[in-house]
């Protein structure tokens, strides 16, 4: 039997007008005359209450395929199902990225060497840098915090690497990096550096001052 014929049955059954009707599932005298003359459908929960007032089995009702009622709502819901699970799957991804993007940020503030690596945002570049004076010409390997320019328009940072032993002629480097992951360290004399980058590797080294350098990464937005 049609939803229509139910409503319209089961209402003079029990002697409702659809005035009343209306007011007890909240909606108005258009909204019940669209339904019962199968213009339109209520949600479900419109109708479990039409069940509950009056006292139709939702079972009684026609199923999808006998009724279009039935069919439209349970599209409905596997709709509205469907468009919860994109939401859903849209707001883990953009918590993803914004946690990839903060991790990321954070190896660039601290020069994490590792998480630049993976930093699918840094290229690999190659900079110079003029190593500090000589305190034991004997080391064979020394840490050195050195300002590595990348391009003849000053644009670098400060690194952290280890070095083999060095002399006053050859104590400038040409470094292959990933920011502060450092890949590759060539030792060189300053007339192997090229013209446009010799005068942005120096001639004398000056140690780290953090208030007239700002932050050793150099980069503004420190993840980029």
């Amino acid at each position: 039997m049609k939803f229509s014929t139910q409503l319209r049955e089961r209402r003079k059954k029990l002697k409702l007008t659809q005035e009343s009707l209306a007011n007890k599932l909240n909606v108005t005298r258009q909204t019940l005359s669209r339904w019962k003359n199968d213009l339109s459908y209520p949600n479900l929960d419109t109708l479990v209450q039409i069940s509950q007032i009056l006292n139709i089995s939702l079972d009684c009702l026609p199923k999808e395929n006998e009724n279009s009622m039935v069919g439209q709502i349970s599209s409905n819901v596997r709709k509205k199902r469907k468009y919860k699970t994109v939401l859903l799957i849209i707001g883990l991804l953009l918590i993803a990225t914004f946690v990839f993007i903060t991790f990321l940020g954070y190896g660039r503030a601290t020069q994490n060497a590792t998480i630049d690596h993976l930093n699918p945002f840094i290229k690999t570049q190659d900079g110079y840098a003029i190593l500090p004076n000589l305190a034991n010409q004997q080391q064979l390997t020394q840490q050195v915090d050195v300002f590595v320019s990348d391009d003849a328009f000053g644009k670098g940072s400060w690194l952290k690497f280890e070095t083999g032993q060095y002399t006053a002629k050859n104590r400038w480097t040409l470094i292959q990096h990933n920011e502060s992951y450092i890949s590759k360290v060539r030792l060189l004399n300053k007339k192997q550096i090229p013209l446009g980058m010799r005068e942005q590797a120096g001639s004398f080294y000056t140690g780290y001052q953090s208030k007239t350098e700002g932050p050793k990464t150099g980069q503004k937005i420190l993840w980029w």
